[in-house]
């Protein structure tokens, strides 16, 4: 079973795809840690592969030496990040950098029911510890992460959270660049609003948080030949679930999201100019859960361009057709799609629109004793704004639209998010944020559902 992203640094953050995902600066490790591990999401979406945005995060540390980004257009966001980053201990060729985060806010629907939500204080308190050798194009890192959360009204949702991974990059040559990345987490999640089973006709929410390890890793392989351009790659995760508690006191197993995803993909591509590049990209996955019914395979192709306008706007945008097939017997066929496009529209703002379309499973109803699950089309799309008012302070902003379709059932699901957030530098080796979200939902069948977050945080790196 797999469900939409979670609201990381920016609400509505992409899934793992580390094979396509550059290296980028990882000056946030004094300020984002606050925002991205924030386990109060607001409930917009958490993925099925959470604790992979915390691994992004990982394989971005520091890795803005291995690129030769200086003549990139930057985002205002990370050019913050980058200026006022904790400097770290240089200790031969590594640089280590650790941070600490202390936050404190008030959610008042921790685990998104429609009914009697549960609210409370929350405090948290989490270390990271960063390490990066790079030269070049060429570099290796790794990061350790841990926390903990507390609910001072509902204590019985305390949680430990920890993860770690390592990533790399190599230039073989002068065209071919190989990257690989492994990671592992445990940690413990709140739902998003349409988190349950039917049971006798009646929707059953989650009330507990969803606890997990993952296994996430990544092997890819590109080649830069000037007009031409080529690259393949796997990603391949692997999920094990607790069982869950629902709201009328049933226990779920989680076979139907317990296994193993892979997922195959490769491009080609041709660059008109430096500026413009069009591509055809296909992929196959393959899906096996410890639920059969909940397997699948499926397969993608694709069409679309990168391109970069007067170095204002660059972007990537594709779409194409895509097919998965359940052992159930059930399939989803039809367009696929996405979008990701920046906007740097002075120095001091810059924008991010995106937008996806992606195929999945849940389990949705209990039947006789047997869980049934379907497969699910969802949709989103989301705009961001980042804007530096001072030199040391970064103001963020964005709002989204989710929709999820169930295939074979008078069910769609929509919803709506928002946030706020603000990041103050008092010096290179402290910060403070604050942020606010908020997220609702409007469904038939699990009901409408809204959910507040706020969060002031203080973070320390050296």
């Amino acid at each position: 079973m797999m469900r939409r992203a979670d609201m990381a640094l920016t609400l509505g953050a992409p899934r793992f795809t580390a094979v396509n995902a550059e290296a980028t600066q990882n000056g946030a490790n004094l300020g984002k840690p606050a925002v991205n591990e924030c386990e109060c999401n607001a409930g917009a979406a958490m993925s099925r592969r959470l604790p992979i945005t915390l691994f992004l995060a990982a394989t971005a540390a520091g890795t803005a030496q291995a690129q030769s980004s200086a003549s990139e257009p930057v985002s205002v966001g990370d050019r913050f990040n980058a200026n006022n980053a904790a400097k770290g201990l240089q200790l031969g060729p590594w640089q280590v950098t650790p941070t600490a985060t202390l936050r404190g806010g008030y959610d008042d629907n921790i685990t998104t029911v429609p009914d009697t939500p549960t609210a409370s204080t929350v405090i948290q308190l989490r270390g990271r510890l960063d390490v990066t050798n790079a030269d070049g194009a060429n570099f290796v890192t790794a990061y350790a992460e841990a926390g903990n959360t507390w609910y001072t009204e509902a204590q019985d949702l305390d949680h430990f959270d920890a993860s770690g991974g390592a990533a790399f990059q190599s230039e073989i040559g002068s065209y071919v660049r190989l990257r690989g990345s492994l990671g592992v987490a445990i940690g413990n999640s709140e739902d998003s609003a349409d988190e349950g089973v039917i049971v006798a006709a009646n929707f059953d929410p989650y009330v507990d948080l969803a606890k997990y390890l993952q296994v996430p890793a990544s092997l890819g392989i590109s080649f830069d030949g000037g007009h031409y351009k080529f690259s393949a790659g796997a990603d391949l995760l692997y999920s094990d679930y607790d069982p869950r508690l629902t709201q009328s006191g049933l226990t779920i197993a989680q076979g139907f999201r317990n296994g193993t995803n892979v997922d195959l993909k490769a491009r080609a591509g041709y660059s008109f100019s430096p500026a413009t590049t069009v591509f055809v990209e296909g992929g196959y996955n393959l899906q096996n859960y410890d639920d059969e019914n909940a397997n699948s395979t499926g397969w993608r192709g694709v069409a679309g361009a990168e391109f970069e306008f007067s170095r204002l706007l660059t972007g990537e945008l594709f779409a194409g057709y895509a097919a998965q097939t359940y052992d159930n017997g059930q399939e989803v066929t039809g367009l696929t799609y996405g979008a990701s496009l920046d906007w740097f529209a002075t120095e001091l703002i810059s924008l991010k629109l995106a937008a996806k379309r992606e195929f999945g499973a849940e389990q949705t109803e209990i039947l006789l004793g047997t869980p049934i699950t379907s497969a699910v089309t969802r949709d989103s799309a989301s705009l961001g704004v980042e804007y530096e008012p001072l030199r040391q302070m970064l103001v963020r902003a964005e709002g989204g639209w989710r929709q999820t379709e169930y295939d074979g059932q008078i069910r769609t699901d929509t919803g709506l998010f928002a946030g706020v957030g603000l990041d103050y530098v008092m010096s290179a080796n402290f910060r403070v944020n604050l942020d606010y979200k908020y997220d609702q939902t409007e469904s038939e069948v699990a009901g409408d559902t809204q959910r507040n977050v706020f969060m002031l945080g203080l973070t320390t790196g050296y």
